[in-house]
């Protein structure tokens, strides 16, 4: 793999973790505010796994790349590293959103 596209591999798998739990947060609020009834435990969760499997996915793709850095490349470690652990933050992000739906009621208000 060329040192451009290592590099770039790393900042989208930041992107794909960021991009995964705002979709995440969007797409259940938005839902519960559209039609409250019709949005339940099994939308929201189902949405939270697929924004999670993003989230973990774009993690390790930062670990591949971390794995595979040239020493003598710079940025590669770093974004690497950042990738993998905004990752990690943002799944439990998305973690926490996708519980609340089973905590709280459904319509709460």
């Amino acid at each position: 793999m060329s040192k451009a596209r290592t590099l770039a591999y790393a900042w989208v798998a930041l992107a794909l973790a960021a991009l995964a739990w705002f979709g995440s947060q969007q797409l259940g609020s938005n839902l519960s505010f559209a039609d409250c009834a019709a949005n339940g435990p099994l939308e929201t969760g189902l949405i939270g796994l697929v924004a999670l499997a993003v989230a973990l996915g774009g993690g390790l793709l930062s670990r591949r790349v971390w794995k595979k850095r040239d020493p003598g490349a710079e940025g590669q470690g770093f974004a690497a590293l950042v990738g993998m652990l905004v990752s990690a933050l943002l799944a439990v992000a998305i973690a926490f959103q996708t519980a609340a739906a089973f905590i709280i009621p459904e319509c709460f208000a």
